[in-house]
């Protein structure tokens, strides 16, 4: 019995720094792709376009025209989001979704 708790409690342990392992990995990774995508900002559309090629979906959402990037890393679906002014052209706001930088 003595054995199944030291076993138990070891178990837990190892749980617990592997859990704080992976959320450091994922904070990591999504701090540098919000400094990527932050380099878009007040930029014009087309610039975009041509460092990640043609959206795969717009949005026409008032006020906002929305690119919709998505690509497939694994089983995992990342998406981004660029929200533009359609009367400046310009690009206001992002959003970032499953995405891995590594």
């Amino acid at each position: 019995m003595n054995i199944f708790r030291k076993l138990t409690i070891l178990c837990l342990f190892f749980f617990i720094n592997q859990c704080n392992y992976v959320d450091k990995e994922i904070s990591g990774s999504q701090n540098k792709e919000k400094k990527i995508l932050e380099e878009y900002l007040g930029k014009k559309s087309s610039s975009l376009k041509s460092k990640l090629g043609e959206p795969s979906k717009i949005i026409f959402a008032s006020p906002y025209k929305i690119y919709v990037y998505k690509k497939s890393q694994l089983i995992i679906t990342c998406e981004r989001r660029f929200y533009i002014n359609p009367k400046k052209d310009i690009i206001e706001k992002f959003d970032s979704q499953n995405c891995i930088n590594k």
